[in-house]
Formats: structure tokens, C-alpha cells, sequence
């Protein structure tokens, strides 16, 4: 009787201390934001429009409108240089689209863009590339200063860092696309203005 007396006191005791210690998941998660951060990439979490939410997600049972929300990881990259003549865009993953710039991908509705910027040669690419990404990719988007994915981070724990690794590798490619785009765009208006 007296050892298990003992046994819920060091429990008691010691209990708190196991629940503060970090689960396997979120160790795999320090680690891939760690590796990601090494390789000069933001990590910021956040939540987007859940695009393929149940309509039961998306009107409670008293009829009262709800916004669905999917819990992700943006993994946002700079580029080297400003790249402000490049086209500037958002798009998301939704399973069967057709009415984006890239089949299975639509555009983001905040950003009210009804036609690509860029050519077809510069949306070739980006769709070439959009495979490259992780499965569990949400959402893509490149700007002036950066690039960036969103993701849900699901990857085991023996593949985090080489995972990290592959995208760093993938958003350097759309940086890549960027910056030629931009400059493609730059000697375009330079061409213009000549005399």
C-alpha cells in the first residue's frame, strides 16, 4: 500500500514536467522550421480558406454563415533583388479547377484578379514547377520581394529536413522565374522608351 502511495505522489509530482515536454510532432516541426530558417526562409503560421470544406463546415445548424479555415505553415522566401516589373499573383489549390492560370489551381478571390499577369510562356513555367511543390501545398504566390507556399507540413520525421531541403530548392526555381520574368519585362520597357 505504501509503494503505491508513493507511486501517485511521484506522479503528482513528476506528471506536469512529462506533459511540458514536446511531443514528436512538434519536434519534427521545430526541426523543419529550424532547417528552413538555415536556409533563409520565413516560417509564419497561419490559416487560409478552407476550399474544399463540407457545406456542413460552412452553415452551423442555426443557419448562421461560417468561414472555414485550414491551419497552415507559410514558407515565404526574398529574393535577391527587387523584381518589380514581374507579375505579382496568389493561387490556390483546388482539386478539378479550371478557371486558374494553372489546371487544379485557382486564383485567390482577395486578390480580384480575373486574368494572369505574365504570358503564356511565363505561366508554362510556373505550371511545370507547381508539381515540384509538396502534395499537401495550399497555396503559391510570388511578389516584388518574394516567394511563397503555403503548406500543411505533413512529412515524417525522417524526411523533414530533406523535404525543407526540396522546397527551399523548388521556391528558388519560382525566384528564378521571377527574376527572368522581371527582366524580360524591364528590357521590354526599355525597348519601348528608346527613341
Amino acid at each position: 500500500m505504501i509503494w503505491l502511495i508513493i507511486g501517485v505522489i511521484l506522479l503528482a509530482a513528476f506528471g506536469p514536467i512529462f506533459w511540458m515536454l514536446p511531443s514528436a510532432a512538434d519536434r519534427r516541426l521545430a526541426k523543419m522550421r529550424g532547417r528552413a530558417r538555415a536556409l533563409g526562409i520565413h516560417v509564419e503560421i497561419t490559416q487560409l480558406d478552407d476550399l474544399v470544406a463540407e457545406p456542413q463546415a460552412r452553415v452551423s445548424a442555426g443557419g448562421v454563415r461560417r468561414e472555414p479555415k485550414v491551419s497552415c505553415a507559410a514558407y515565404r522566401m526574398g529574393l535577391s533583388r527587387m523584381a518589380r516589373a514581374a507579375p505579382k499573383w496568389m493561387i490556390l489549390r483546388m482539386p478539378g479547377a479550371d478557371d486558374g492560370p494553372v489546371p487544379g489551381w485557382q486564383w485567390d478571390v482577395a486578390s480580384g484578379r480575373a486574368t494572369p499577369p505574365g504570358d503564356a510562356d511565363y505561366w508554362k513555367r510556373v505550371a511545370d514547377l507547381t508539381s515540384a511543390f509538396p502534395p499537401d501545398t495550399l497555396a503559391l504566390a510570388a511578389g516584388p520581394s518574394e516567394v511563397a507556399c503555403w503548406w500543411r507540413e505533413r512529412t515524417t520525421a525522417q524526411d523533414a529536413e530533406k523535404d525543407v531541403d526540396r522546397l527551399h530548392e523548388t521556391l528558388q526555381k519560382l525566384a528564378e522565374i521571377q527574376m527572368v520574368a522581371d527582366a524580360a519585362a524591364s528590357a521590354g520597357d526599355a525597348d519601348e522608351q528608346a527613341p
